[in-house]
């Protein structure tokens, strides 16, 4: 009897830890790690950027995913015909958790895929560019209603 009272006990007191454990990590994890945030230039004030697309890994995983899958398979180019100073979009990748930038980007579209100006350095001095497909560059385009 006394034995199965300490299994019993046993099996409660671990239950209550889990479910505890559950909870706290669930109210926890509510907190966003990753930021996409997509800019245009403004219209009165060219120098200026605004960023009124922003997708987040809580709300929005699957766009996150893909992003970033899109960033890791571009392929390097020169910077070929673009004009480095109108860039059609703007996108940021952060992580507002750690208060971090992690990419800060330009993209130019074309007629068959996209340019993407990667800055490497502490200003736009130093920037790589990449190409995207032209299936890459519709995606885009779709989850930001770009006209």
């Amino acid at each position: 009897m006394k034995k199965t009272v300490k299994i019993i006990s046993l099996v409660v007191l671990a239950l209550i830890i889990f479910v505890g454990g559950y909870f706290s990590g669930s109210v926890n994890s509510n907190e966003v790690s990753r930021e996409i945030l997509i800019g245009y230039n403004d219209n009165e004030n060219p120098s200026r950027v605004n960023f009124p697309v922003t997708f987040n890994d809580r709300e929005n995983q699957s766009i996150i995913d893909n992003m970033l899958m899109i960033y890791l398979h571009k392929e390097k180019t020169e910077n070929g015909n673009i004009e480095a100073e109108n860039p059609d979009i703007y996108i940021k990748v952060s992580s507002p958790k750690q208060s971090v930038g992690l990419i800060d980007s330009k993209v130019w579209f074309l007629k068959n895929g996209a340019v993407i100006g990667l800055r490497t350095g502490d200003s736009w001095d130093n920037v790589e560019y990449y190409e995207i497909d032209e299936s890459e560059t519709d995606y885009i385009k779709g989850i930001i209603d770009y006209q």
